[in-house]
């Protein structure tokens, strides 16, 4: 098969690979489509999380062509996502029911460890039905369905909050998982949602996709825009929203991501970012605030495919660009330009 592989930074070629083989408890399902995301942008920069020769692509779906012996409940031709992420079963973090914080899962998970989708054929080891593979609705799309995994890690942020109708939400950066917080914040229940992001695309579909108020940080001071919309806080420090979450992963927006939070608020930190984070730890103390890094998900796959069953958030608005397997060098270059993409994905 083809595959797009990671030589080195800023270096992906088309290598022939042997077609993975379904062992006993695993499936292999033919690549339909296959998302860049930014965590992919950072291994494709700095080699961060990977090694020479990995094949990447985490957020992916397609129908089934191998079902191993032991794997049930799956047949060849079903529709399906991944959830990508391994766990040991072992660690107190999967003890606790918190798989996604496997101490050791991540080595060998798939694009991280093991064979990613920017491929052909993928296999997904240890395959159960409504655990780490799901089943796609009939209307859903399966470039649709190669979104969930982004859209699970915007719903796990959102819930993390707690949004309710009295809230006034900040999502700073608007690229794909802050535009899935922000559909995701207003399905879980928050009253305003305000984006903040410096490209006029993102910001005009952050509000298709349910925004009640953008801020184009190139035009205006962000943080002084919020403090006019929800007041100056408390002892004229920063401003009064009630949920923030810093999606953008620059260092300077998450020190206005914490002077925007009230006294009492909630940060959420959804970004990853390079460098030093200067912050003003004393804002934090002083607001008692409620700071929390938000990463990956937690069981919300199914919920996902069922909100994009029912229409209660959409997927293909963010995808920007597609591009052919051959074309994946390419398809990186696109996912880098912010002016012009949102969700790049690959189509083997």
């Amino acid at each position: 098969m083809k595959a797009a592989v990671f030589e080195g930074p800023e270096k992906i070629t088309i290598h022939e690979l042997p077609d993975p083989v379904a062992g006993p408890n695993d499936i292999v399902v033919k690549v339909s489509e296959c998302g860049i995301c930014g965590s992919d942008l950072h291994s494709y920069l700095e080699g961060a999380f990977i090694s020479p020769g990995q094949v990447m692509g985490h957020e992916f779906s397609g129908p089934i062509t191998q079902v191993g012996s032991n794997v049930q409940g799956l047949k060849i031709g079903d529709r399906v996502t991944a959830v990508p992420l391994s766990t040991c079963g072992r660690c107190p973090r999967c003890l606790e029911g918190s798989g996604h914080l496997c101490e050791t899962g991540l080595a060998s998970s798939v694009a991280y460890g093991l064979p990613g989708a920017f491929a052909e054929y993928v296999r997904v080891p240890d395959a159960i039905v409504g655990g780490n593979i799901h089943l796609i609705p009939d209307n859903v799309s399966y470039a649709a369905a190669a979104l969930v995994e982004p859209l699970a890690v915007g719903l796990h942020a959102a819930k993390s909050a707690n949004p309710g109708p009295t809230d006034t939400c900040v999502v700073i950066g608007l690229g794909s998982i802050g535009l899935n917080c922000v559909q995701m914040l207003k399905a879980c229940g928050a009253g305003t949602v305000i984006g903040v992001d410096i490209s006029p695309a993102r910001l005009k579909l952050a509000l298709e996709l349910g925004a009640d108020i953008v801020i184009n940080g190139k035009e205006v001071d962000a943080l002084a825009t919020v403090q006019e919309i929800t007041g100056i806080g408390a002892y004229g420090v920063g401003a009064r929203a009630d949920i923030v979450i810093e999606a953008s992963g620059v260092p300077s927006l998450l020190a206005d991501a914490i002077s925007m939070t009230r006294a009492g608020g909630k940060l959420r930190i959804a970004a990853l970012y390079e460098g030093v984070v200067p912050i003003d730890a004393n804002q934090i103390v002083q607001k008692e605030m409620s700071v929390a890094g938000t990463f990956a998900y937690r069981g919300e796959f199914s919920q996902v495919l069922q909100m994009l069953s029912s229409g209660q958030v959409t997927a293909e608005p963010l995808i920007t660009h597609t591009f052919s397997l051959d074309q994946a060098a390419d398809a990186f270059l696109a996912q880098m330009s912010k002016d012009t993409s949102i969700k790049v994905q690959i189509a083997p």
